[in-house]
């Protein structure tokens, strides 16, 4: 396969000043592209090909990175949604590895199979490789090489074209050249006698003892000395001698029914047990999704990142997914992780039945946490009209207790007024009406506060006693977002049972996730004002 050629960088975020962008441009270099200094969040760089060419397959050597993407684009694209991914977020690095710093510079191959089917069928002239290191802040981290490949020539495909394969009864049978000698493969015979009856003039043989030679020939190999079977099978394979005689000359040619019976029993190979399924996968994390990707994409399936008509299989962590309910609902087999591992295991395909999930079984808790959650959120809607409806009160009480003492204070000058009237001149008092009360303002209703406008909040795990009712009534109140769901677009979970292996996980997939305790929303209920959320958050 041809290499495709980088002609220049177009952009690079970080760059070290020894090992710069340009030394991936030269495969013939030891040098490599780094980061300019350790725990950047993620870094990349843009790549110019000299002109536009569809990707066949890539080369990638690690430079201490635990994820490396690779996305295409053309050189009019000047903003990153302009992109389209070729190779999806693939795992160079085990989170142990990048800590201890070892097996920095592991080198991965990616074939056809493993690209995106529908970007892979394009051309492009950019390149765009993201790499990240989320698990260490010491390590500076980067690419050693890449390497892009074409499709294959049409004058580099060999002339000898692999053997045609035909099926005789149950099994496969090679077709082999009389040229190969007297290495004689299962079936030879059989296929050479029926190219020999074909173009032999002198000799027919009957469909019927064919069927006869084939069933004597078996029971002669496995030894049976009924005199009936014997005789047919001396008769027939004369037959059989004198066309192969005619066609190959004096050359003998020993029975190959061992070698037959042999191949009827051979397994499916490894790399077609799973060959018709299409799976899809969801609720799983790097690196543990791409070792679960790679597992059924060497049996032989194949993958796809979101669910298609063609698709077959959902391969789900748990119910409370949204590609499980769309799954669900689209009739699809939705089967657990341990399917793809025990094939993987065994060698061999197994039913997919005893690994079905079943919602009723599995997710039966999250739904009567989702109903309780509803309930709640209901409840907290309600506790918010109270609040509103009590400051309402309140505000009606103030305003009444104004009117009263601004009364009193009117009385009282009234009456000082009057007796400073009656101490000067009795007629030059003022007739006027006094209006403090009436030309006072109405002031406005008091908002509540919006200490978390703008947050998203999920709710992870158990909480004790009426715990996780109170945190979605002030979240709410205060303005904030519960999420049903772990998405994209939370940015706190918040939790009561400490760290959990899964937020490392949850980490890779959105890099701003803070993992805090409840007590950081009950301290802003309390002193009434948004508080730093750092010193509530959760830690390994």
């Amino acid at each position: 396969m041809p290499e495709i050629k980088l002609k220049h960088v177009v952009s690079c975020s970080s760059e070290d000043n020894t090992h710069r962008a340009e030394s991936l441009l030269s495969s013939d270099t030891n040098r490599k592209w780094k980061a300019a200094r350790p725990a950047e969040k993620h870094v990349s760089v843009i790549l110019q090909l000299e002109k536009e060419e569809q990707i066949h397959s890539i080369d990638i050597g690690n430079e201490g990175s635990a994820f490396i993407e690779v996305l295409v684009g053309h050189s009019t694209s000047v903003k990153d949604q302009n992109f389209e991914v070729l190779l999806v977020t693939s795992s160079f690095m085990s989170p142990t590895e990048s800590r201890n710093g070892t097996n920095t510079n592991r080198v991965r191959f990616f074939g056809p199979s493993q690209l995106l089917k529908a970007t892979a069928q394009e051309k492009w002239d950019c390149v765009k490789i993201v790499c990240s290191q989320p698990y260490s802040k010491s390590l500076a981290y980067g690419v050693a090489f890449i390497k892009l490949h074409s499709p294959p020539d049409a004058d580099d495909v060999p002339v000898s074209t692999p053997p045609k394969l035909t099926k005789l009864g149950q099994f496969r049978v090679r077709d082999e050249s009389p040229s190969s000698g007297s290495d004689i493969q299962p079936g030879s015979l059989f296929f050479g006698r029926d190219s020999a009856a074909k173009t032999s003039t002198g000799l027919k043989v009957s469909p019927q003892n064919e069927r006869w030679s084939y069933a004597a020939a078996a029971l002669n190999s496995e030894g049976s000395s009924a005199p009936s079977s014997s005789s047919s099978s001396q008769q027939v394979p004369t037959s059989q001698n004198t066309s192969s005689d005619k066609r190959e000359g004096p050359k003998p040619k020993p029975e190959p029914k061992p070698k037959l019976k042999a191949k009827s029993a051979e397994p499916v190979p490894f790399n077609r047990i799973l060959e018709g399924v299409v799976f899809v996968l969801s609720g799983f994390q790097n690196p543990f999704r791409g070792e679960l990707r790679d597992k059924a994409l060497a049996m032989g399936a194949r993958y796809r990142p979101d669910w298609t008509p063609d698709s077959t299989h959902l391969i789900c962590a748990f119910a409370n997914t949204p590609k499980y309910s769309q799954v669900k609902a689209a009739g699809g087999v939705i089967v657990r992780k341990e399917w793809v591992m025990d094939c993987h295991k065994t060698k061999k395909k197994i039913s997919s039945k005893p690994y079905l999930l079943k919602r009723a079984e599995s997710s039966s808790e999250s739904e009567a946490e989702q109903d309780e959650s509803e309930e709640e959120t209901q409840k907290a809607v309600t506790a918010l009209y109270m609040f509103q409806e009590s400051h309402l009160k309140k505000h009606a009480e103030l305003s009444s207790l104004h009117s009263v003492e601004l009364e009193s204070r009117r009385k009282k000058a009234a009456k000082e007024s009057t007796v400073q009237v009656k101490d000067e001149d009795l007629y030059g008092g003022s007739t006027d009406e006094n209006t403090d009360a009436e030309e006072e303002e109405d002031k406005p209703i008091p908002e509540l506060p919006d200490f978390l406008t703008g947050k998203r909040f999920y709710l992870y795990g158990k909480f004790p006693d009426n715990q996780k009712r109170q945190l979605q009534r002030y979240i709410i109140a205060f303005n904030g977002a519960v999420e049903d769901y772990m998405s994209e677009k939370v940015q706190f979970v918040v939790t009561s049972e400490g760290w959990d292996e899964s937020f490392e996980d949850a980490l890779m997939e959105n890099g701003n996730l803070s993992f805090v305790k409840p007590t950081w929303i009950f301290a802003i209920n309390d002193r009434q004002k948004m508080l730093p959320y750092q010193p509530y958050t959760v830690v390994p």
